[in-house]
């Protein structure tokens, strides 16, 4: 369609979708005063501008690349990669007009928010007259001048949507935006801390769908208003989508665009890579694969029914939405970081003038304007200075000396890219990053099968990922010889810097054995491994919601840009490498986790760093102790909950609670399915087949349990021969559990008798509707260590010296050297001083667990009964006081649960009760009863939360615990939960703090010991 000036309306007022923040927005009364200060002759005495004599730069200077450097296709060549030109930005230009100007002195100065005059009207010339000649409303657009083309997002999001707090608002005022499906979660994070809802739009090969399933249609019919209201914003990439490489056609856009004007949405079209789109990708891919070519190949003219740009590599490249916006509702981002240089942040906005207008006005009292050193430079490149000639006509000075007035030196050359030079730079860059892109996508292509290798066929993509376009499913118990296999697939992109790699977990031997998640992670570990050493994104860094980050897990995006342009083949024959090597893998035996992996590369190029001064310990290796620390790398092939059904709920929550408190090894997942399963015994197994009842043996109860869909290992803490099998119905904890059997290697006979006692347990422990594995776990620990049954008790200690789970004996302790915990370190604790400085009447009596080491970090649990707020903060501060170790620590997480009871007829004192148990029916007693319960961090987030739920779950009252740490220079990842919460749990457990089973007043209460 021609859009011709009579045609032409003024774009809509869109103004209703301004925030309140941005409506009461005014204009910077200190700028408007520089419009008046570029009038020549007139002296300024108003704005507060330091005087350019004292900048001390006397120049900018540069050796710059000549624009015609990269060829623009294989067969025309490039100039000498060498050849270079001089480029100086001079102090002052005297004979330049006010708006030509770039030099020193003004570059350096406070300016207006539009920019330096002369690079703001280049840019807005540029935009209006050949990269986008055919805007259809009346007027045409405004620029401004940004810092990157974060910051244009940073300030249209400020402009467009009203922060939302669910505390404070409600649910129909959260505003929305639409994305891609995948997508730059960069972008996207900039939405989420103002409360934006983000709604996925379903993408194919061009990027974003808008009709179909998941399409923009359907969101938008099918809106669900419980998340908020209707999106009014849709973020996008459209050229070289990012991740996933696709060119969005103006076809497609103009469907988009219909749609966003019937429901009233502005499209922020972020275009970063608007001019890298590769004309040879769609052709050269269906050359490959026998496919018919669905594109014609030769270049279309986009603009063949309009106003030409002036220029056939512009007029060749698919066109913004900004070419088919009637309406004014699209806002552009553009960036020179990719066709200049990141480092510069330099970018712009193209949009209407009013939206122009605000973001004008959030300009002046935020970034004011791009640095006036990357302003100067990029305008001096570009045109070069602009002089008045004695005519006075503008004259473009190609000649340019290094100061004022000065001459180029002699043998210097100096020149400026003016427009055509820079359109030539563009194209350039074009034909450059393409061939990298046909380098990579060729090895890729060629490498993508692994030929002659047997291979066991596991479930569809279908089954593994939800994807909505798998094929039918496979049979996943059949082993077939297959003359190659495929390992990964992709589409050659049409556009940007990626390759977006759907990795065909599914033909993978061992996904029976690990899981899709597993697997991807070990493979994305393995192609950092030596020889290949590749880093490659995984593909959920680029999904934005939980509903995507599943699906994420099978795709890795590569980018071919970063590499130098010779190495990219070989480069990407290693990660191909990496391919076969894995898929050729018997087992992830030796595959190091992430944290390991890191700490690995990170030894190829620094030294280990030494060991904590003043901090020794003496750590037992016996077999035990490598088993477990093998076990703690490398955790036993546990199928992942996201690739298998749904677990039960309540089931999924406790066994999440239970690994943060024992080890990741006391709960592991047999199998889990919608269906009863009957999974096959091990050689230590022990299955007791229908003699198997529940605890509770009702007739309905029987029917709950008796076709469990879920199967756990329970391996009992501190007795590492003592395992069993439990079943779980989808009913749980209705139903109650079924313990089917062991998978132990205890001595011979233990077995029934092991299963006898933990069903005897199972039977008081459990209530209907209640979970109880806490329980179960807690009570059969102690029974078995007690009863000497599965090789527990004192017998594990004096073989590992750490029952199991990596703690020290109270034997140990005496090993310790100059890390022995005293709380009492010569600090004077008479009463009075007691009582004025910590308002206590009695130095706290610490109840010490364990010492913990993992990787040279140290771990010390405390824990002591309190009565009142007062009392435990008293504790701590007299702790941190009195021990110099603990207050130099690198963090001391605290966690407390107090019942404060008022007494005295409620004169506002608080009573106490010091029973070393305190039950339901003693806080009953004596008063009103108010509950006081938090925790904290210190520095470690999230770990005191974790160590207060942890005392919630073991149902602790009137305990405050604290857990040291003194970090050993080597980072533990998530398992450093674990084992802050262990050396809590073990300081509660020996104080005698938790309840007895079967309830009761506590005079069964674990003798206390380890006071200190």
């Amino acid at each position: 369609m021609v859009y011709s000036t009579l045609e032409q309306s003024p774009p809509l007022d869109l103004s209703h979708h301004f925030s309140a923040v941005t409506k009461r927005r005014e204009n910077s009364l200190v700028k408007s005063l520089y419009k008046y200060m570029i009038r020549p002759n007139v002296d300024n005495m108003a704005g507060g501008l330091p005087n350019a004599s004292y900048f001390p730069y006397e120049t900018l200077e540069a050796t710059v690349a000549h624009p015609q450097r990269f060829a623009v296709s294989p067969t025309t060549g490039g100039e000498d990669a060498r050849a270079t030109d001089r480029m100086v930005v001079p102090k002052e230009t005297p004979r330049a007009s006010a708006v030509r100007k770039i030099d020193v002195a003004t570059a350096l100065q406070y300016g207006t928010s539009e920019g330096l005059p002369a690079l703001a009207t280049f840019v807005r010339q540029f935009t209006r007259e050949h990269l986008h000649p055919n805007i259809p409303y009346a007027g045409g657009p405004a620029t401004l001048l940004t810092t990157g083309a974060t910051d244009g997002l940073a300030k249209a999001v400020e402009t467009f949507t009203t922060a939302w707090d669910p505390r404070r608002d409600w649910i129909n005022q959260r505003e929305g935006v639409l994305c891609e499906e995948f997508v730059f979660m960069n972008a996207i994070q900039t939405f989420q801390p103002r409360g934006v809802n983000v709604a996925t739009v379903a993408i194919d090969a061009q990027g974003m769908l808008a009709h179909g399933k998941g399409g923009l249609a359907d969101v938008l019919e099918n809106w669900d208003f419980k998340k908020g209201r209707r999106p009014h914003l849709m973020y996008t990439i459209t050229i070289g989508q990012n991740p996933t490489g696709g060119n969005l056609s103006v076809e497609r856009r103009r469907e988009i665009y219909a749609l966003c004007q019937q429901y009233d949405i502005l499209i922020i079209e972020d275009d970063p890579y608007w001019n890298l789109q590769y004309p040879s990708a769609a052709a050269t891919e269906a050359q490959y694969r026998g496919s018919p070519l669905a594109v014609h190949p030769t270049p279309r003219n986009y603009n063949a029914h309009g106003r030409s740009s002036g220029y056939a590599f512009l007029d060749s490249l698919v066109p913004s939405y900004l070419s088919i916006d009637t309406d004014g509702r699209v806002v552009r981002l553009d960036t020179f970081s990719k066709t200049i240089a990141p480092g510069c942040r330099l970018g712009w906005i193209t949009a209407q003038p009013a939206f122009i207008e605000r973001m004008t006005r959030i300009t002046e009292t935020s970034t004011q304007q791009p640095s006036g050193f990357v302003q100067a430079m990029v305008a001096e490149l570009i045109l070069g200075q602009q002089v008045e000639s004695d005519g006075g006509a503008a004259a473009a000075g190609r000649n340019h000396g290094s100061g004022s007035g000065s001459k180029p030196r002699k043998g210097e050359k100096q020149r400026a890219w003016q427009m055509d030079g820079w359109v030539r730079w563009l194209e350039g860059l074009r034909a450059s990053y393409e061939q990298r892109m046909r380098d990579m996508c060729t090895v890729l292509e060629e490498g993508k099968y692994l030929v002659d290798a047997d291979f066991n066929r596991g479930p569809s993509p279908h089954e593994v990922f939800g994807a909505a376009d798998a094929d039918a499913d496979a049979d996943a118990g059949t082993w077939e010889v297959l003359d190659k296999v495929q390992m990964y697939d992709f589409t050659w992109p049409m556009g940007g810097m990626f390759v977006w790699l759907k990795i065909s977990i599914e033909t993978h031997p061992l996904l029976q054995t690990y899981g899709a998640e597993r697997l991807s992670k070990a493979l994305w570990l393995q192609l950092m491994e030596e020889p290949y050493l590749c880093l490659v994104s995984p593909g959920s860094l680029f999904a934005p919601t939980s509903a995507t980050k599943i699906r994420s897990q099978q795709y890795f995006r590569l980018c071919f840009a970063a590499m130098p342009a010779e190495e990219v083949a070989g480069i990407t024959r290693r990660l191909v490498d990496g391919f076969r090597a894995f898929w050729k893998r018997k087992n992830l035996d030796g595959l190091e986790d992430e944290e390991a992996m890191m700490q690995r590369l990170q030894r190829i190029s620094f030294p280990s760093p030494p060991p904590p001064t003043g901090i020794k310990f003496a750590v037992a290796k016996t077999d035990h102790d490598i088993q477990q620390q093998h076990l703690r790398h490398f955790p036993s092939p546990t199928p992942p909950l996201s690739n298998m059904s749904p677990l039960n709920p309540d089931l999924a929550e406790e066994i999440e609670a239970i690994t943060a408190i024992y080890d990741p090894e006391t709960i592991t997942i047999s199998s889990n399915s919608d269906t009863p399963t009957t999974k096959a015994p091990g050689p230590s197994t022990l299955t007791l087949g229908g003699s198997a009842t529940p605890p509770t043996d009702t007739a309905q109860n029987r029917t709950a349990t008796a076709t469990p869909t879920t199967t756990l290992r329970l391996q009992i803490p501190n007795h590492p021969h003592l395992s069993f099998l439990l079943g779980f119905s989808p009913s749980y904890p209705d139903a109650p559990p079924l313990i089917l059997g062991t998978a132990s290697t205890a001595a011979r006979g233990e077995g029934k008798l092991a299963v006898d006692i933990l069903s005897d347990i199972l039977g008081r422990v459990y209530t209907a509707g209640s979970v109880c594995l806490f329980d179960l776990i807690s009570e059969a620990e102690a029974v078995f260590t007690e009863l000497g049954v599965g090789g527990g008790g004192a017998s594990v200690d004096s073989n590992s010296g750490d029952g199991g789970n990596g703690t020290r004996s109270d034997s140990q302790h005496e090993e310790v050297d100059d890390t022995k915990l005293n709380s009492a370190t010569g600090f004077a604790s008479s009463s009075v001083q007691l009582h004025e400085t910590f308002g206590l009447e009695a130095p706290p009596e610490w109840v010490l667990s364990d010492v913990i080491t993992e990787k040279k970090s140290v771990f010390v649990g405390r824990a002591a009964q309190v009565s009142s707020l007062d009392q435990a903060k008293g504790f701590l501060d007299y702790l941190l006081a009195t021990d110099k170790k603990v207050a130099g620590a690198t963090h001391n997480i605290s966690a407390w649960r107090i019942r404060e009871r008022k007494v005295g007829g409620g004169n506002g004192k608080s009573g106490s009760s010091h029973a070393a148990v305190t039950t339901g029916d003693d806080a009953a007693a004596g008063g009103d009863v108010s509950i006081v319960q938090d925790c904290d961090d210190d520095g470690e987030t999230a770990a005191g939360g974790r160590l207060l739920h942890l005392m919630q779950l073991m149902d602790v009252w009137d305990v405050v615990v604290v857990v040291t740490r003194w970090y050993g220079g080597v980072l533990l990842g998530p398992d450093r939960f674990r084992i802050i919460n262990a050396a809590g749990r073990d300081a509660l457990v020996k104080g005698g703090f938790v309840k007895e089973s079967g309830g009761g007043n506590g005079e069964g209460a674990k003798k206390k010991k380890g006071r200190k």
